[in-house]
């Protein structure tokens, strides 16, 4: 594509519009670059064909690594028990100690489609949240799920900003942050009754 160029006296146009069309590609949400199954299979010392005797597509492998990945995240909050403060101390520390991992899964949302149920996948650790607040508050699960979401994103927002920026002067620890987050979805409503 050929641009005409500027007029006399507008040369601040150019840098005007390279910043404009910089600005249009940075800020559309990018998507994850997966590896190839030609790569993955490279890395195996495996023929590419070798991947199919496994998987039908690079989707169907992705998918499996989803799951696993789900699967240590939820066996690690399952160790807690019903304390929930301990429950969200381990996401903060588990997304903390596994940044690629906890970028797949909660930072790409391109690649969590919806299961043939309609669910997402993970959304059962929410629900265990909810669960868990409804229990711990006498709240019913209905008025407990917009807790268990807060929390879920309080939680989301110190992991992703300490991943994403890491040079900041944190004044508090991530435990210190995941513990608060987890008292606060346990204070009553204003009023004082369960709701």
């Amino acid at each position: 594509m050929s641009r005409t160029g500027n007029q006399r006296g507008q040369g601040a146009r150019l840098r005007e519009e390279l910043i404009a069309a910089a600005r249009a590609l940075i800020v559309r949400p990018q998507t994850l670059e997966l590896p190839s199954l030609r790569a993955v299979a490279r890395d195996v010392g495996v023929a590419p064909s070798a991947v199919y005797l496994h998987f039908a597509s690079g989707e169907d492998l992705v998918d499996a690594v989803i799951d696993e990945q789900f699967g240590e995240l939820r066996h690690a909050l399952e160790s807690c028990g019903d304390d929930l403060a301990a429950r969200a101390a381990t996401y903060v520390r588990w997304g903390l100690s596994n940044p690629g991992a906890y970028q797949l899964l909660f930072e790409s949302a391109d690649r969590l489609p919806a299961l043939a149920d309609g669910r997402r996948p993970g959304w059962d650790l929410v629900q265990r949240l909810q669960e868990l607040i409804a229990a711990r508050t006498g709240r019913s699960e209905a008025a407990a799920f917009p807790i268990a979401l807060r929390l879920w994103t309080g939680l989301h927002g110190i992991v992703s900003l300490r991943l994403h920026k890491p040079d900041l002067a944190w004044p508090t620890t991530p435990e210190d942050e995941a513990a608060d987050a987890a008292a606060n979805a346990l204070r009553p409503p204003s009023g004082g009754m369960p709701e």
